[in-house]
């Protein structure tokens, strides 16, 4: 069991989602095996009865026969969901293929129909497979497992293929047939153990025509770039296929060292796509993103057919051709899958079959098309092809790129769904996708009230203790050295005197600021002065040295100050000791904001740096920080704070809507801290692709989405934690507190902080 959680720790897998990849990765195994058996038996088969010059006219009919399919599918989509349309379709390909057996040696309309039917069988049990995982994960998990998940179907490459290989060097191909049912059968049955929670509620309505998917791809730009991008890998995937399976045909004959050269070649590319899939899927796509994780296979497949038009051959071929399947079977297998979860429920349902057998088949069609107009009518070499391949490839490069910023775009579309309620919320249970978070994992307050200190803490905790001590400093003597002989009822006159409420008089009418009964008024006035207070107000937000009080309500009044002096202060308040300072600058700036105005790119430069800040000061003194003044309702969080320390991760978020989009923040700020498992996932990608690596470093320990071994490794020495603590200058720590709390944890100073 150690050895099993070290594995799973390795390979990113977190407890809750063993059994969901166990079940993927065998689903895919099947899926693959079912695919590389029945390509080697119908390419073998088909190739001893016909010349491969006559395949672009088998791959046609492929392509004709995939649009009523592919319909058909789809249709059944609006009917079930997902799950139970593979378990159909298993069954209905196993009938199909088992009818056609009897059939298959020495009949060529035998061998042309099992091309077909297993072709385009291929094709949507393959997209169904995917669906059904889409519709599983969320994002942020689709992004870690789905590398994984495609190593088991990477795994059923490899050992089919070598195993095709070697038996059909002493069996009949033809009676391998039987294997195929059994693959389709067990997949049916595994089916059956998909969860029935995570799959998503079945569209409701009438059912629309197939005709409704085609306009749903065409109008969606996600799902056109995507189209595209995979029409064309198939297109190029064919050219590639015709002059390696040419090659293999000229240098090899028989059937019997066809199957057993196809089989071993398949499994061969298998193999090194499975390593692939180990250990570099995952990481380009995290790191490399969506585009980088595209160009490989194009810039790769560029460069060898270069070679291929200079030096064409079996060991050229055999190399271009095993780029380009060990590549689509692994890094762009994953990622165009990927590409699929975060598009809504009901238009994946309605176009990815249409996409998968389509696109994938309308760009065989081309490819075929293409090797028809030069090799099978134009009697050109095959190695003239080439530059056309090269030519996609450059094609697929302009795509690669655009495809990076359609992602991005339906991450904020979908985001701002989730802002507003609308389709997210009905399609998915809530769920936590996001892992282990490091918020709470300490909790000080609590530890703080069991430290005896001359007296215990008081009952009602230390921000209350904080609360009543700094509300005594600010109500000394400092107003009524100003107005000593006035009273509350006498200030509330003197406030309705424009004589006395003067731009002159913003500094002193400030101090009223810290009388409870006069605050809201004395801030109304020092509101309507306008942009001449704000040069007086500024200068009370940047001194350290200031009435905490009067600092921290001061810099709400300034949201309503408008120019230059007034912003500046604003953001010079962004870097004070005092959290509160922070908070209320934060928020005033947001404010300021309503109107729609941009801040300058120097504002956003001291925001920015105000954010790295506020992520180094650690999870420890993000615990502490508490509002004294009551917590007013905002856009941003509403009323809450729920958890110790979201109050900072709050005040972090408000910051970076001030320099990102704000609708999107707002609804990656509802995603991390809500319970709609879809909603977080979609924030965390969109956070990932729009903060600078730094941030994104320092904020991902607050905001979950670590695995179990990032999370040790996040772990510091208590010892540590408490010397952050000890510096930071807080109300909780004064005088005789330092020295206690260091003598209460001395003894446990070498134990995690946890």
């Amino acid at each position: 069991m150690k050895a099993a959680r070290r594995l799973a720790e390795w390979l990113g897998v977190r407890e809750a989602e063993v059994g969901m990849v166990l079940l993927s990765f065998g689903g895919a195994f099947l899926v693959m095996s079912f695919l590389v058996l029945a390509r080697a038996l119908r390419e073998a088969a088909y190739l001893d009865l016909f010349d491969a010059s006559t395949l672009p006219y088998v791959m046609g009919g492929v392509v004709a026969l995939s649009f009523p399919a592919a319909g058909a599918f789809s249709k059944a989509l609006d009917l079930v969901n997902p799950r139970r349309a593979m378990r159909a379709l298993s069954l209905l390909l196993a009938v199909a293929v088992a009818a056609i057996w009897p059939f298959l040696t020495g009949s060529s309309v035998g061998v042309v129909v099992f091309y077909l039917v297993t072709a385009v069988g291929t094709v949507l049990l393959t997209s169904g497979f995917w669906l059904v995982v889409s519709e599983m994960l969320v994002v942020r998990e689709a992004k870690r497992l789905f590398g994984l998940i495609s190593a088991g179907g990477t795994l059923g490459v490899l050992v089919t293929g070598l195993a095709v290989g070697a038996t059909v060097e002493h069996v009949e191909p033809s009676l391998l047939v039987p294997v195929l049912v059994f693959l389709l059968l067990a997949s049916a049955a595994l089916n059956e153990f998909v969860p029935r929670d995570r799959m998503s509620l079945n569209p409701t309505g009438p059912t629309p025509p197939w005709t409704e998917s085609v306009v749903l791809i065409a109008r969606d730009d996600h799902v056109r770039t995507l189209t595209l991008v995979v029409l064309l890998v198939a297109a190029l995937g064919t050219i590639v296929d015709f002059q390696f399976k040419e090659a293999a045909q000229n240098a090899l004959g028989g059937e019997r060292e066809l199957a057993a050269f196809f089989g071993a070649f398949y499994g061969w590319t298998g193999g090194f796509a499975l390593l692939v899939q180990l250990f570099l899927t995952t990481r380009i796509m995290t790191r490399g993103g969506v585009t980088m994780s595209i160009v490989i296979l194009p810039m790769l497949i560029l460069v060898l057919s270069v070679g291929m038009l200079v030096a064409p051959g079996l060991v050229m071929a055999t190399g271009l051709r095993g780029t380009d399947s060990t590549l689509k079977k692994s890094l762009f297998r994953s990622v165009v899958e990927f590409l699929w979860v975060p598009v809504r429920t009901d238009v994946r349902r309605r176009t990815k079959a249409f996409v998968d057998t389509m696109a994938e088949n309308a760009g065989d069609g081309l490819g075929a098309l293409i090797v028809l107009l030069i090799v099978t009518l134009g009697g050109m070499p095959s190695r003239y092809l080439s530059p056309i391949v090269m030519l996609l490839c450059l094609a697929l490069l302009v795509l690669a790129r655009r495809m990076g910023r359609e992602y991005f775009t339906t991450l904020r579309a979908r985001l701002a769904e989730g802002l507003t309620g609308d389709t997210l919320a009905a399609l998915r249970p809530a769920r936590d996708a996001r892992g282990p978070r490091t918020l709470s994992r300490l909790d000080v307050t609590r530890l703080l009230s069991s430290v005896e200190r001359g007296g215990a803490y008081r009952s009602d905790g230390p921000g209350a203790a904080a609360t009543g001590g700094e509300a005594s400093e600010a109500h000394g003597d400092e107003v009524w050295t100003m107005l000593p002989a006035l009273d509350d009822d006498d200030l509330r006159r003197r406030l309705d005197d424009p004589a006395f409420v003067e731009a002159a008089n913003a500094g002193s009418l400030a101090l009223l600021l810290a009388r409870d009964g006069l605050r809201d008024l004395a801030a109304r006035r020092l509101a309507g002065l306008g942009e001449s207070a704000g040069p007086e107000l500024a200068a009370i937000v940047a001194d350290e040295e200031a009435d905490f009080v009067v600092r921290r309500r001061v810099a709400q009044v300034l949201a309503f100050i408008p120019g230059e002096a007034a912003l500046d202060g604003l953001l010079t308040g962004l870097a004070a000791n005092r959290f509160e300072v922070r908070y209320r600058a934060a928020r005033a700036l947001v404010q300021g904001r309503k109107g729609g105005e941009s801040l300058l790119p120097e504002a956003k430069d001291v925001i920015w740096d105000a954010i790295r800040q506020e992520l180094s000061r650690g999870r420890a003194v993000w615990e502490l920080a508490r509002l004294l003044d009551p917590k007013e309702h905002d856009e941003l969080a509403g009323g809450r704070a729920a958890e110790r320390g979201e109050l900072s991760l709050e005040h972090v978020f408000r910051l970076l809507s001030l320099v990102l989009d704000r609708d999107a923040i707002r609804a990656a700020w509802r995603g991390i801290t809500g319970d709609h498992g879809e909603l977080g996932s979609l924030a965390l990608e969109y956070l990932e692709q729009v903060l600078p690596e730094d941030v994104r470093e320092k904020l991902w320990p607050f905001i979950g989405d670590l695995s179990v071994a990032e999370s040790r490794r996040a772990l510091r020495p208590l010892k540590n934690v408490i010397d952050e603590l000890l510096v930071t200058g807080t109300t909780l720590f004064r005088g005789d507190d330092r020295d206690r709390l260091q003598d209460y944890l001395r003894p446990s100073e070498d134990d995690e902080y946890e």
